[in-house]
């Protein structure tokens, strides 16, 4: 016995209605995802990868593959980011300009001395500060140009709350004296 053409395509008709009632109520709990929530995901499994991984992202330039610039096997160091500093003209010590590396007597003015004095070779080949095997007191003072400030092993500086306003006083006093 044929159906008719009518009954086929209730059939159809009621066929699809169940299907498309499995796929919404599968379906129906998850939304398109916004790009908000891609990038969460995203984010989320590259920061896993890289947590994870045993290998180091960046070698240090100048060096094998594979080898971190933080593996040379002494303390952590960031030494091999800076191979190609340039030669300056002038190199002197902290020491020359009054600096006691005990870790106790404030050093302010003697940076302050030194770097004002290095200043004037910026534009006659630069010049290096040599901080030696010490620890190093002082206040914040600030670098200039064509300069670096180079610590040797062992060197540190402690940063302290002195703003050497007494060489600062005599600075700007011997300044306005010379200039005004």
């Amino acid at each position: 016995m044929r159906k008719s053409h009518a009954c086929i395509t209730c059939e159809y008709w009621s066929t699809m209605e169940v299907q498309n009632s499995f796929s919404s109520l599968v379906l129906g709990s998850f939304a398109r995802p916004s790009w908000t929530s891609l990038l969460l995901v995203f984010t989320v499994l590259i920061i896993f990868t890289l947590q994870f991984s045993g290998n180091p992202i960046w070698p240090a330039p100048g060096r094998g593959e594979g080898t971190a610039f933080w593996d040379t096997g002494g303390p952590p160091s960031c030494a091999g980011f800076f191979r190609d500093v340039p030669v300056r003209k002038v190199v002197m010590s902290i020491e020359d300009f009054g600096g006691v590396g005990d870790g106790e007597t404030s050093n302010t003015a003697a940076f302050w001395r030194a770097i004002r004095y290095m200043e004037s070779f910026g534009q006659r080949g630069g010049s290096q500060l040599n901080v030696p095997r010490g620890r190093w007191l002082t206040g914040s003072f600030n670098l200039t140009s064509n300069f670096t400030l180079f610590l040797q092993e062992g060197a540190v500086i402690l940063g302290s709350q002195d703003d050497g306003s007494s060489y600062n006083r005599r600075f700007y006093k011997g300044f306005a004296n010379n200039w005004g």
